[in-house]
């Protein structure tokens, strides 16, 4: 019987077909109490002149985390922020010009650090904040789910459906509010939204709360729960009254993360 390394030199990779592989970074940020998303409009086919994930095909000599990170770098200009996978997105027919399958991140980024350019494959980049997606389930395949009442807006006003999409992008935003939304009450993915983790309200974090959920929330209920769950247990740190505001001074908190 061969050794492992005969059989290694001998192997031929060539035997099995190889799908490629792409990385899609979902970029979200809230700014004017808009959950809001940056999304890159396509200079090249398929799906050329239509708005999309920003992403790129994975390197022979990365992992999928290090090309994340390498994206969204070179998309966002931006680095040490929370980064996480999503979902494998793995459909044969998702993209028409090879069996492609994708791995989805998310990303939280204060929109103060949001520093962004059209990289590769891009004629201009922008933030769209989205409406129309509803519930926080996701238990049914993403891949499939509906897509037909989300409307993204951009910052000159442009309406465009879900279905308006490049690829099956559509459906990979849906799966990532989703996420996003049924892991507030217990995760601290809300806080990688602030702009200074160290100096924050709890006005702030309520209204970061209200964009990625899309309604409003009671007052009094969200700051009992914040107070219970976060200030009893040590995560969040009074850091004295907000200085130069008019009215009533609120207080500021620093964030302890774990």
């Amino acid at each position: 019987m061969q050794s492992e390394q005969q059989y290694l030199q001998n192997y031929d990779p060539s035997q099995f077909e190889h799908p490629s592989v792409t990385v899609d970074i979902l970029i979200f940020t809230v700014s004017d109490r808009k959950l809001r998303l940056l999304l890159i409009r396509r200079n090249e086919h398929p799906y050329l002149g239509k708005w999309a994930i920003p992403g790129g095909f994975l390197r022979m000599d990365e992992s999928a985390d290090e090309a994340a990170a390498r994206r969204i770098r070179e998309e966002a200009g931006v680095e040490n922020v929370h980064l996480e996978q999503l979902y494998t997105f793995s459909d044969v027919n998702r993209d028409p010009r090879t069996r492609v399958i994708s791995i989805a991140y998310l990303a939280t980024v204060p929109s103060g650090k949001l520093h962004f350019l059209a990289g590769t494959g891009a004629e201009e980049a922008a933030l769209f904040s989205i409406d129309g997606i509803t519930g926080e389930s996701v238990g049914e395949q993403p891949e499939t789910g509906t897509i037909e009442t989300m409307v993204l807006t951009g910052p000159d006003g442009e309406l465009i459906s879900g279905s308006d999409l490049a690829f099956d992008h559509a459906g990979i935003i849906r799966t990532a509010v989703q996420r996003m939304r049924g892991k507030l009450d217990y995760t601290d993915l809300a806080f990688g939204f602030l702009e200074d983790p160290n100096s924050f309200t709890l006005t702030e974090l309520r209204l970061i709360h209200e964009a990625i959920l899309g309604h409003s929330l009671d007052i009094g209920n969200f700051r009992r729960t914040i107070k219970r769950e976060y200030e009893a247990a040590g995560r969040i740190v009074e850091q004295g009254l907000e200085k130069g505001s008019v009215g009533r001074p609120a207080m500021l908190y620093s964030f302890v993360s774990p």
